[in-house]
């Protein structure tokens, strides 16, 4: 490698390493507004410092950050003299900041503070549902009395469960995060700590997660950087870590505590040392804790590493480190991060099944009783007030109603005589649908849909992407004379799909992106190349849908209305039962909720399957096939969200709003 490609690198590794430093430090700034703390270290409970983890997390960035700016000054010094070295810092730091404010890092890292300082406000504010509690349900049977307490205290968490249906319980997660994702090979983790391959997939990585890798690599490299100076402080630290989550996932298995030796992680002292004691500790991971699909990919690091470690003990001549990594000393480092990683993964698991084990108990009167309760000690007791003050106690509800009025039609038959059935369809469909998921006009989101914020947006982008996908692949299929309900091609069109989701600061960007995710669909989809002139179509086609100025693309954005009231309005066959999800009952361990052990060993239906099937074939019939699949979890979702309000505020609130308007 000569002197130049030698310095782009570490020009390249500057700019890396100062986004993260910059990114961190204004975070840090920004949780010391928010919380009055300035340092995590004046605190030692989340009640004091609610953000203490995201806090701990930025300080070790910027650290590590900090160092490695250090570690390259001194490596330019020696390499083309100090005052040069000092202009190739000073110009990353330029690149760095424009980057930063190009994509508004900082901005993106300040609202994810935001949303967990008001998560974290929200979990403390909840209602206390003990059996005293004077809030009783319609039935005077306080059934939410019986969930666990760290149950209680999140409101986000129970309502999550309340708009889920029970077929998608094993998705649920304590974090909101789905879980379920591929299992990550050792291969492709330890990628991440190869500078070549590293350098490649950043350049296709948005932001927040080049910025989130960036982080972790710093932090890493700086405890492989003091192993190499023998100093093994900070990886006896890490090794401690991983020890202290497996006692914790086996707290009554003390026949295997006898295999986490505290002990020997204190006298490594080389890196065979290491990787001996986490060959101990994985093993017991992979063979006693993980389930059989995660526990593959631990024994193969885990054999490599054997494998590794017994030739660096038994030849003269230094074994070639696996992974491409550079040196062992980062190996060991990488290698326990990734056994950290399948503990902490471990847990996740172990949680989300004891969730998705209340999400039953929870989904359905239980949690409903919940909500009103919450919903009273918020806004007040609504049930019992004149219509005037419910006007002035819920204002954006109330606005919300009145203007749902303006979008009546003909065809929706309400008046004030209807019945209260009639109500909520009307409520359902012209409220919800038209009044809130595409509403044109602003509106503050009525107090009722507090919690769903986060689903509406959801709701919202899969639709504007089903849309534009739709415009796109029938125009596709007219250029090349095929019917897109024929096709086959899910893999090319899941990639025109991915397009439109992923996050692009440039609209230039966008539309090269679509354009070429198009031209791959039609080509597959015509199973032979394209002609000049059915490219340019194409294009001026992908444009005009992409500009706002397509008629089909207008024709569709009617379409999924009509496909979202049906959803929302949609009601299970009163002959079908629908399917029943998996007991409860638990085999082991304790009870996590007290008293009815009859319900406990029932189950709770599920219409999603219904509702597929109902759902796709709407979704076909107007014109949304290539995207039948998106648009039935995003309908199911819309239909959950509008149910749980029209099940909880029917009669009491909606009922009485809508009535004073007529």
């Amino acid at each position: 490698m000569d002197l130049e490609q030698l310095l782009a690198g570490l020009s390249k590794q500057l700019q890396q390493s100062w986004v993260v430093y910059i990114t961190s430090s204004e975070t840090l700034q920004h949780l010391a507004e928010v919380t009055g703390i300035d340092d995590a270290s004046e605190s030692n409970t989340v009640q004091d410092d609610p953000l203490m983890q995201l806090r701990l997390r930025h300080k070790a960035s910027q650290s590590g950050s900090r160092s490695h700016i250090k570690r390259i000054r001194l490596s330019l010094n020696k390499l083309i003299g100090s005052d040069e070295g000092r202009e190739v810092v000073k110009e990353a730091k330029i690149v760095a900041k424009n980057e930063i404010l190009e994509t508004k890092a900082v901005e993106l890292l300040k609202q994810e503070v935001d949303e967990m300082n008001a998560g974290f406000a929200e979990s403390i504010m909840a209602p206390d549902l003990s059996p005293n509690d004077n809030t009783q349900s319609t039935t005077g049977d306080s059934r939410a009395s019986v969930l666990p307490e760290f149950v209680c205290t999140n409101r986000k968490l129970i309502h999550r469960v309340l708009v889920t249906d029970p077929a998608d319980f094993d998705k649920l997660s304590w974090d909101g995060v789905d879980h379920r994702l591929p299992e990550i090979s050792p291969d492709q983790f330890m990628s991440t700590f190869v500078p070549e391959k590293n350098s490649e997939d950043i350049n296709h990585a948005d932001l927040p997660k080049r910025i989130a890798m960036n982080m972790k690599l710093a932090f890493f490299k700086g405890i492989a950087q003091d192993m190499s100076t023998e100093n093994y402080v900070p990886v006896h630290s890490l090794l401690k870590e991983l020890h202290d989550k497996m006692r914790t996932l086996l707290p009554n298995r003390q026949e295997l505590h006898s295999h986490i030796n505290d002990d020997d992680i204190g006298h490594s002292s080389c890196t065979s040392d290491v990787i001996r004691v986490l060959l101990r500790s994985g093993y017991l991971l992979a063979n006693y804790l993980e389930a059989p699909s995660r526990a593959e990919s631990t024994r193969e690091l885990l054999s490599c590493l054997e494998v590794f470690n017994s030739r660096s003990r038994d030849s003269d001549n230094a074994p070639a480190i696996p992974y491409g990594i550079g040196t062992e000393h980062l190996l060991a480092v990488a290698s326990v991060a990734f056994v950290l990683q399948k503990a902490e993964l471990c847990q996740i698991d172990v949680s989300n099944y004891r969730l998705a084990q209340l999400a039953l108990y929870i989904h359905g009167e239980v949690g409903n009783e919940y909500e009103r309760s919450h919903f009273k000690k918020t806004h007040g007791d609504y049930s019992a007030v004149p219509i005037n003050e419910l006007q002035q106690m819920l204002p954006s509800s109330h606005a919300w109603v009145k203007s749902t009025l303006g979008l009546f039609e003909t065809t929706d038959n309400i008046s004030a005589q209807s019945s209260l059935d009639q109500k909520m369809e009307f409520i359902k469909g012209r409220g919800f649908v038209d009044g809130i998921l595409f509403t044109k006009s602003e509106l503050a989101l009525p107090e009722l849909f507090s919690l769903d914020i986060e689903d509406i947006n959801y709701i919202r982008n899969e639709a504007r992407c089903s849309v534009i996908a739709s415009a796109l692949s029938l125009h596709a299929c007219n250029i090349i004379g095929s019917s897109i309900l024929k096709t086959d091609n899910e893999v090319v069109g899941n990639e025109l799909t991915s397009v439109l989701k992923k996050k692009h600061f440039k609209r230039d960007d966008l539309e090269s992106e679509i354009i070429t995710a198009l031209t791959s669909f039609t080509t597959a989809l015509a199973d032979r190349s394209l002609s000049e002139e059915e490219c340019s179509t194409l294009k001026n086609h992908a444009l005009a849908v992409l500009r706002g100025n397509d008629p089909v693309l207008k024709l569709l954005d009617n379409r999924i209305r009509t496909y979202f009231r049906y959803a929302c309005r949609w009601t299970p066959d009163n002959k079908s039962s629908g399917g029943i999800s998996a007991p409860i009952e638990m085999k082991t361990g304790r009870k996590l909720v007290k008293g009815d052990d009859e319900f406990a060993r029932g189950g709770v239906a599920s219409s999603k399957t219904e509702f597929s099937l109902a759902a796709s074939k709407e979704a076909k019939r107007l014109g949304f096939a290539f995207v039948s699949s998106d648009l039935i979890e995003a309908g199911n979702k819309a239909r959950l969200i509008i149910s749980l309000v029209c099940s909880n505020y029917d009669r009491d609130i909606l009922g009485r709003l809508l009535m004073a308007e007529l």
